[in-house]
């Protein structure tokens, strides 16, 4: 008699089997990410030089010799010319994550310059617009153009962020930096094809102030076309400062001059002592033009300051011609490698412990929720964690206590990431509560205080135990994944009241068991900012388990989600269209599986999770229009959706689901509602009235916020 093997045996052979061949994928070259340059063409592949070899010490020299007389022609005195840019200040939670904007500005520059080294920039336009409630100020050198690719000692944030760096095209460079030739190609400058060699630089010794990137040099003049870097972790001066990524590229203007052309500058500043998800994130792209030489600019013009703006009434009045938010459009914005690609080159040619401050240990706060929230099967949780950085990843611990279940819960985990995009993360968790809804319906915040003032939750939890295995890789925005786990499902039970004294809505008893199950999926984000600019985003994933292999549950479980928005149409009103479809089948399908529907996050106008099945398909669409910035917007919108029953497992699942609380079941039919929002204070805060159609319809008042706060919340 064949006897079936025990969990634990599974476990371990899973383990045991499946980390050293993960670990092998990750190395493999399949694995590795495919570099190119969107603006270059064509040409031989150029053979990869030996770091500091005769060839790229000898190119280096003659692009010192030419930078050391730049201008090339002694009959040029002085230039004028005009600066059109884009600064943005944006948000994240964490690294690679969507970018939400926080403020805008737009500026106009007239530049400036005179032999030898005399410079001065005049800003003749600027206009903004906040997003979000803010009192940033910008350093000088965000908000104006870089001169000759910085001068021989680099400086960023006046001097406070970045100091005396030193160029790698300045005297003294050759015995500083070490170079290799990795590319020839033909470039598309400024309605000009240039030939140029791509050189790659690191300092010698990478834990001292330095540049990591590429020079782009013509092949006959040396001069500097192009350069694209970052700098080492020991470059910065404030804390504060997690990276910066610099692009400037040059164009030969009267078929004489190399002078600037584009320009990009992204900054990263995060805080240091705690493990908190959001980043700050300033943004800065320039076109250069029009340019005028010898126009006889006297020398007594560039005394005092180097930057100076004309009187704020002329500097409002100028007109831009481009839109205030293009810069965020990657289908306008300044042509790639972008400010990450060369983050993720500079990776390839320094450890990324050099690139980053590895902090030793620090306090977790992955969300507000996560270290305190009161929840119906919880009571109140409190808990922090610690976080463990590392050159490639970091490990977190997060525990605490549920006051109300008299529980201990703690959950570890380890990352490792690798600069093609690639990520493992190997995670284990106890006593952790889980939501059978697969898309929250609200943020933790305001689930807490729904719970506490109103008894609901917005979840439908369960405790379970176990860990699991997951490798992920990024390919352009989207991100592909696959996840392996082993888990045991314990029903949660209403502990809240025993702390606060009222009524709440049942905490439904779902199925127990244990659970192996293996997930794929594929998800992208929208652009940054998607508010503003508009985008779209999506994702599908399947999950399946087999109680052949292990575990006491048998099912195939999927599910697709896209949204798209566009912010302005006719009469200033922005469209936004969602869709989610899902579907859960087997032999032995669990409650924990099921699609429950009604409410908020499915359709508005009906009962919270009034109604459930293993089919599921819901819709939506919304106009939005801004009646008054910052204060005030308001929206009209209409939900859809269904829910049906089929098969024998899904019955029985929709029978365990009904032991406690309401009766749920199929729609008859697709559910509408329909309804209107008031968008508040930057519209952090909506208000949403809805109207469910038909005899089951209720009116319902639904409070939230932005959905990009909930990851932090």
């Amino acid at each position: 008699m064949n006897r079936r093997p025990s969990a634990r045996t599974l476990r371990r052979a899973i383990l045991v089997a499946l980390l050293p061949a993960t670990l092998n994928f990750l190395d493999s070259p399949c694995f590795a990410a495919q570099l190119s340059f969107g603006d270059g063409r064509g040409g031989q592949q150029e053979p990869v030089g030996d770091w500091n070899d005769a060839k790229a010490r000898e190119l280096v020299g003659r692009a010192i010799e030419r930078r050391a007389s730049w201008t090339g022609d002694d009959d040029l005195v002085d230039y004028k010319a005009s600066a059109l840019g884009h600064v943005y200040f944006l948000y994240d939670v964490g690294r690679a994550t969507e970018r939400h904007l926080v403020k805008a500005d737009q500026l106009a520059l007239s530049v400036y310059w005179h032999a030898p080294d005399l410079t001065r920039q005049l800003l003749i336009g600027r206009r903004e617009e906040k997003v979000l409630p803010t009192n940033i100020r910008y350093h000088l050198d965000h908000l104006t153009v870089v001169m000759d690719n910085f001068g021989d000692r680099i400086y960023l944030g006046e001097g406070s962020e970045v100091k005396d760096a030193l160029h790698p095209a300045a005297p003294g460079a050759l015995a500083f930096y070490e170079y290799r030739v990795t590319d020839s190609l033909t470039l598309q400058m400024s309605q000009r094809e240039t030939r140029v060699y791509k050189v790659e630089m690191r300092p010698r010794d990478p834990s001292q102030p330095g540049l990591v990137g590429a020079i782009y040099l013509d092949r006959t003049s040396a001069d500097i076309v192009r350069m694209e870097f970052t700098f080492t972790a020991a470059s910065y001066l404030d804390d504060t400062v997690d990276y910066f990524n610099v692009r400037l590229e040059n164009a030969l203007w009267d078929g004489r001059y190399w002078l600037p052309y584009r320009q990009g500058i992204e900054l990263r500043r995060e805080v240091r002592f705690l493990e908190f998800p959001v980043g700050g994130i300033i943004r800065a792209e320039f076109r250069i033009s029009d340019y005028r030489f010898n126009v006889g600019t006297a020398e007594a013009f560039f005394r005092g300051p180097t930057v100076m703006s004309v009187p704020p009434r002329l500097r409002d009045e100028y007109v831009f011609e481009d839109g205030l938010y293009d810069a965020l459009d990657p289908d306008i914005a300044v042509a790639p490698p972008s400010l990450d690609e060369i983050r993720e080159e500079a990776s390839q040619m320094v450890a990324e412990s050099y690139l980053r401050r590895v902090e030793r240990l620090k306090l977790a706060v992955p969300g507000a929720s996560s270290v305190l929230r009161f929840r119906r099967a919880e009571g109140l949780y409190l808990g922090p964690g610690i976080n463990r950085d590392f050159p490639q990843g970091n490990i977190l611990i997060l525990g605490g206590y549920a006051i109300g279940q008299y529980k201990w819960q703690l959950e570890a985990s380890v990352r490792v990431t690798n600069p093609n995009g690639s990520e493992l993360e190997l995670i284990g968790y106890v006593d952790r509560t889980a939501d059978v809804t697969p898309w929250e319906p609200s943020s933790g915040a305001v689930a807490t205080l729904a719970a506490m003032l109103d008894g609901d939750d917005f979840r439908e939890p369960y405790w379970m135990r176990g860990g699991l295995l997951r490798v992920s890789q990024r390919l352009g925005r989207a991100r592909a994944y696959a996840a392996l786990g082993w888990q045991t499902w314990i029903p949660a039970t209403l502990t809240a009241d025993a702390l606060i004294d009222r009524s709440y809505r049942l905490v439904r008893e779902l199925d127990e068991g244990e659970v192996l199950f293996l997930k794929i999926g594929v998800e992208e984000l929208p652009v940054a900012a998607v508010e503003e600019v508009g985008g779209y985003s999506w994702e599908v994933w399947v999950e399946g388990s087999s109680r052949t292999v292990g575990g006491d549950f048998g099912y195939v479980y999927g599910a697709a989600r896209a949204e798209q928005f566009w912010p302005s149409t006719g009469l200033g009103v922005g469209v936004r269209l969602s869709g989610a479809l899902g579907a859960v089948g087997g032999d032995h399908i669990p409650a924990q599986r099921l699609f429950p529907l009604g409410g908020r996050g499915s359709v508005r106008g009906f009962s919270f999770h009034g109604f459930v099945g293993n089919l599921y398909g819901t819709g939506s669409v919304e106009l939005k229009r801004t009646l008054r910035h910052p204060f005030l917007s308001a929206s009209l919108f209409s939900d859809i959706g269904w829910v049906g029953l089929d098969g024998t497992s899904a019955d029985r699942a929709v029978g365990v689901w009904n032991q406690v609380g309401e009766p749920a079941g199929a729609t008859r039919g697709p559910l509408i509602g329909v309804g209107a929002s008031l968008g508040l204070a930057f519209n952090i805060v909506w208000l949403d009235i809805a109207r469910g159609l038909g005899d089951e319809g209720v009116w319902q008042l639904v409070f939230r916020v932005r959905s990009e706060f909930w990851g932090w919340l």
